[in-house]
């Protein structure tokens, strides 16, 4: 969906705001994510052990790793025209509802759930996201995010 102004987020408060593709998690991306946070445990970087011990035989995802694809995944179909800068604000509510094996598909869901002009002339929004796994009626991750957007 595209804004032009952030202040016309005030107006869709409880719509859906738009569904990124799916996107595949493999293990290059769950190893790199590994390397960057030093989160090296076995369930998601070892898949001989993985075969052995873990539900479905399969290495999972962090569920930060997860959590951090919302921007990326947000930006497929949120976008507005006049922005001078956006700050992620903060989180009001997580959940890590699902694993996720390696080479599952997930996408992302997001709603408008708040939104209200700041004193210094931007707009906090909240949305409601969810991000859906492929073929499990249970999400992988619900989170409500909080952006502060400025013209």
């Amino acid at each position: 969906m595209l804004f032009g102004h952030p202040d016309e987020m005030l107006d869709h408060v409880g719509k859906e705001i738009g569904v990124s593709a799916w996107h595949v998690i493999d293990q290059a991306t769950i190893t790199a994510f590994a390397d960057a946070t030093g989160d090296h445990q076995w369930i998601h970087v070892d898949p001989a052990r993985a075969a052995k011990e873990v539900p479905g035989g399969k290495t999972i995802a962090h569920g930060f790793l997860l959590l951090s694809l919302y921007p990326v995944l947000t930006a497929e179909f949120f976008h507005v025209a006049v922005n001078s800068y956006t700050l992620n604000y903060g989180l009001e509510r997580v959940r890590f509802t699902a694993m996720v094996p390696v080479d599952s598909r997930v996408r992302l869901r997001q709603t408008i759930a708040a939104a209200e002009k700041t004193k210094d002339g931007g707009v906090r929004v909240t949305l409601d996201g969810t991000l859906e796994l492929e073929g499990s009626e249970r999400p992988a991750v619900v989170a409500q995010t909080v952006r502060l957007i400025y013209p």
